[in-house]
Order: structure tokens, then sequence, then C-alpha cells
């Protein structure tokens, strides 16, 4: 069965975070990565950031499974941020409509395509891995998911995103398109 979400496990950070002292502060950000916030432009440049603070804290792992491959070898910085980025769309497609979506998994190491595919309340998903790696080169089906067990995962995931987003790096979910991005989500709760 199909499985996408975010892991947090908070329990482990606060431990380290006391001994280690490691929340963020404004000063710390502004040093460590030599870039102020209003020079970010775009979503893609705070998620890149935000990316890294939680790929860092080894607190957060992003999980994939299905297609028959448990689980699959994604991570936080690179993999989740193409998905996070294409997650207005897919919810879009959810909501609209058009009969098909491709969630891409475009960086190197994983290259798949998800292929979802709806048929009344039911949407069908067909994975496609490179050329390249031959065990993903064919056309893999899993079992179809309800629209609305679908949605829930993906808004689980949106969920736990910007709550350790937040927790994490506040300055960062203070930017300007990081808000907007948050609304063109529309959360339901």
């Amino acid at each position: 069965m199909f499985l996408m979400c975010l892991e947090i496990n908070r329990l482990g950070y606060r431990q380290e975070s006391v001994v280690e002292n490691q929340w963020e502060d404004n000063d710390e950000f502004d040093s460590e990565y030599d870039i102020k916030l209003e020079e970010l432009n775009d979503v893609a440049e705070v998620f890149y950031l935000i990316g890294q603070e939680l790929q860092n804290s080894n607190i957060v792992q992003f999980k994939v499974e299905g297609f028959g491959k448990l689980p699959w070898p994604v991570d936080v910085s690179t993999d989740f941020l193409t998905v996070i980025e294409q997650i207005p769309d897919i919810l879009k497609f959810l909501d609209s409509d058009l009969s098909t979506y491709n969630l891409e998994f475009y960086e190197q190491g994983i290259e798949r395509k998800i292929f979802f595919r709806k048929e009344e309340d039911l949407i069908r998903l067909n994975c496609y891995g490179s050329k390249s790696e031959v065990t993903w080169g064919q056309n893999i089906e899993e079992k179809p998911l309800e629209k609305k067990y679908l949605k829930t995962m993906i808004y689980e995931m949106i969920k736990s995103f910007v709550s350790i987003s937040n927790e994490l790096c506040p300055t960062l979910t203070s930017h300007r398109s990081f808000q907007e991005w948050k609304l063109r989500i529309d959360m339901p709760y």
C-alpha cells in the first residue's frame, strides 16, 4: 500500500537540544547561512533552507513506501522538497475535474514518477522509474486508494511539515513566500 509521510521524533530532538543548545535564533540563522531573510526571492529558496534545517535536526524523516519497495531511499533535504513544491498542484488535481496527475521524484537517485488516475472516488496509482534503474524501469501499479484517504495523507504530511518547521525555524516560516504557500494549501483544519 502506498504511504507518504513526514515522521517527527521530537523527543530525541529535545534531549539533544538541551545538551547541545541547538535551538534556532535569528543571529544563528543569519550567520549560518550568510543570507538575510529579505533577500529570499521565492518559496523554493525558503523550502531549501527549511529542508536543510530539518535534515540537520536528525528528528525528521521523509517516508515513502509502495510499489514493491519498502521504504524508498528518500530524504528530507532533497526528495521531500521536490514533493512539497508540488503539493498545491496535487490538491488542485484531487479537487478538480482533471483525471490524471504526475507526482515527480526527479532528484538523482530516485528518478521516479507516480501517476495518479481518478476513477470516481478512487485514485489509481502507477509508478514509473528511470530507464537507468532496471528494477524501476517498468510500470508498477499499487492498490487503489480512496480519494479521501489520499487527501488526508497529504494534509497530515503538510501539517507535520508546517508544525516542525515553525518549531525549528520560525524565522523562515514567517517569510512572506512561505505564508503565501500556506494560503494556497487551504488546510481544512
